[in-house]
């Protein structure tokens, strides 16, 4: 699947209306999602999901396209992924039982570095998102995916047509190395990653087709259009692509020796 998408930030103070202004564009009230998002690296040098595919009691037999077509992309380059499981606020937060990962459900997400779109405010890249019943940092532990830290992800999101429209944000969580930590802290307690508190507005396309050029390049042309109609309210930033790149740099090869 690729995923195409516009970039702009709202201010803190400037939220609600913004909220207000698409609400009213999108005819629906936001949808508020929170998700505890984990994130392992792979090894410098690119191996592959090294592990046997997950069984049907941990990744659905429709999904199992998916992990094949993750270990292909994994040979070519280690990346950074992502284990996202959506968490309530209410439910979750400042509460002495801690989430049993053994046994609930997850999403694993893997983006490619964009495509290279010079002087383009649409960002274009190549995600995978693979759904796991139970057991998926078991599972990235076994396949030589190590943890690195976690964050907070909050959206609030509505839908035009074809369109996905979300702002969302990020907050830290106290470190805990090695492993997440075991309780999460009462949700008045987090702080933003971003120091200003700014929201990020994306405005996307989806084209599940990724293989056909003719989509992709309907797809930018259909967001081109409906940029328009959101340009006089939201300023649309052409993004580095590089500052999406998920890669792990490879390692250093030593002339007259192979890498490690």
């Amino acid at each position: 699947m690729h995923e195409l998408f516009l970039t702009a930030t709202v201010k803190q103070d400037d939220f609600d209306t913004a909220c207000a202004v698409l609400q009213g564009l999108s005819w629906m009230e936001a949808r508020r999602t929170v998700h505890r998002v984990l994130y392992f690296s792979g090894q410098p040098q690119p191996k592959g999901l090294s592990g046997a595919p997950p069984p049907l009691s941990v990744l659905p037999r429709t999904a199992q396209p998916l992990w094949s077509e993750l270990h292909k992309q994994l040979l070519r380059s280690s990346y950074v992924l992502q284990a996202a499981y959506e968490v309530s606020p209410e439910a979750d937060f400042g509460k002495d039982t801690p989430m049993d990962f053994a046994r609930l459900p997850a999403t694993l997400r893997w983006t490619e570095l964009p495509d290279p779109l010079r002087d383009s405010p649409i960002t274009s890249r190549k995600k995978i998102e693979v759904p796991f019943l139970n057991s998926l940092p078991r599972i990235l532990m076994d396949n030589k995916q190590g943890y690195t830290n976690e964050l907070i992800h909050e959206s609030y999101s509505f839908h035009q047509g074809n369109l996905e429209i979300a702002l969302s944000r990020y907050y830290h969580l106290p470190e805990s190395p090695n492993r997440p930590i075991q309780h999460l802290p009462a949700w008045n307690d987090l702080r933003p990653v971003d120091t200003a508190q700014k929201w990020v507005l994306n405005i996307k396309l989806n084209v599940a087709e990724d293989g056909q050029p003719e989509k992709l390049a309907k797809a930018n042309e259909e967001l081109m259009r409906n940029k328009g109609e959101f340009d006089k309210l939201f300023d649309f930033k052409v993004i580095d692509r590089r500052v999406f790149d998920t890669r792990i740099a490879p390692p250093v090869v030593v002339p007259g020796r192979g890498p490690p």
